[in-house]
């Protein structure tokens, strides 16, 4: 027969290994989720001529996405991230650091504002059950579900 303090101890540590299994896909989120910085000017401008050129751009660009699908990292803003022409706000066929870091600006901008009401960013409010649950039956249909998703731009 067991003892009381040995049954209460398993106990515990049955509750204790079920929770940490549970927070598993949280802790593994939350390291996705992290916000990864812009690369900066000297990180593209790889023949370090003060210039970032359409080539060096293009390939910057494509090593970087590779890189994060290789470590399974998400791949936001992807779809709209701007080309290199949109960059090239003088058209000169070559980017200056001001060009880059305006760009960069404005692209991380235009993220936050179309992630807004997702929880996404700091100081936003992640929406509730009962926010979800829009005619109150205590279920998430999938319409409801669907009303609280981002519209997807390709």
């Amino acid at each position: 027969m067991k003892s009381l303090e040995k049954t209460v101890f398993e106990f515990i540590l049955i509750i204790a290994t079920v929770v940490a299994i549970a927070m598993l896909p949280l802790a593994a989120h939350a390291g996705q989720g992290m916000q990864h910085k812009p690369p900066s000017f000297a990180e593209i401008d790889k023949d370090g001529d003060g210039f970032v050129s359409e080539a060096e751009f293009d390939t910057h660009r494509a090593e970087r996405h590779a890189a994060m699908a290789e470590a399974g990292k998400p791949m936001k803003g992807m779809a709209t991230a701007p080309s290199f022409a949109e960059v090239d706000s003088d058209g000169d066929g070559k980017l200056t650091e001001a060009e880059l870091t305006a760009a960069q600006k404005a692209h991380m901008k235009a993220m936050r504002e179309a992630h807004r009401g997702m929880g996404m960013h700091k100081g936003m409010k992640m929406p509730t059950f009962k926010d979800l649950d829009l005619d109150g039956d205590g279920c998430i249909s999938a319409e409801e579900f669907a009303k609280h998703q981002p519209e997807m731009h390709m």
